[in-house]
């Protein structure tokens, strides 16, 4: 199951963001809803990636937090979080939660293309 999400991150990672105007949570019952989401690692993840896709790099990035809070050994959660990091020019972010991955568990496009997001997680 975790290689769907793999291959889902993998497209979802590169989709070219338009600028959208960003959806905030401005309620309690809005902001339970988007923390709910994290509890679940598939629909997290999921969300952080519609997220980033719109250009939501922070808010992506605290819900894959909550998401990696619930679930610490999402492969999945922790590459996205590393890219989006890197997205903010945090590199040196991205780079220590890349170093909890192994590279032997993805696909060698996919690591290349966070490579060339994320280059100081290159140089380790």
């Amino acid at each position: 199951m975790q290689h769907e999400y793999i291959k889902g991150l993998a497209a979802a990672l590169f989709i070219a963001a338009q600028p959208v105007a960003a959806v905030y949570a401005e309620t309690l019952p809005e902001l339970d809803a988007m923390a709910e989401v994290a509890v679940d690692e598939e629909k997290g993840i999921a969300f952080a990636q519609e997220q980033s896709a719109r250009g939501e790099y922070l808010e992506a990035i605290a819900t894959l937090e909550r998401v990696l809070a619930l679930h610490p050994r999402s492969d999945s959660a922790r590459l996205l979080h590393a890219v989006n990091l890197c997205k903010i020019d945090d590199q040196l972010g991205g780079a220590v939660e890349l170093g909890k991955l192994k590279q032997k568990n993805f696909a060698p496009e996919l690591w290349a293309d966070v490579m060339k997001l994320c280059p100081l997680a290159d140089k380790e």
